[in-house]
């Protein structure tokens, strides 16, 4: 357990996180998702990107985009 201060930082206020947390959960500067549970306490959980969380639209609109202006990508891209 840690003990941490909350401090203002701006028009908001903060908590430090120990640099040994940092560096075992690999984070750096990254968005995180700040919730609050049922029982009232903080949690923070890090916003991680992968291909499971892209939605099924998202590759439909770029295969669209890239079917409609795939030749026009090429050529910017030899250029």
């Amino acid at each position: 357990m840690e003990v941490r201060k909350v401090f203002r930082a701006g028009n908001s206020f903060a908590v430090s996180i120990p640099a040994d947390w940092v560096r075992e959960m690999r984070l750096e500067e990254q968005p995180v998702e700040v919730t609050r549970n049922e029982r009232g306490e903080i949690v923070l959980r890090p916003i991680t990107s992968s291909a499971s969380d892209i939605s099924p639209k998202f590759y439909e609109a770029v295969d669209r985009f890239v079917t409609e202006y795939g030749d026009i990508l090429k050529g910017l891209a030899n250029r």
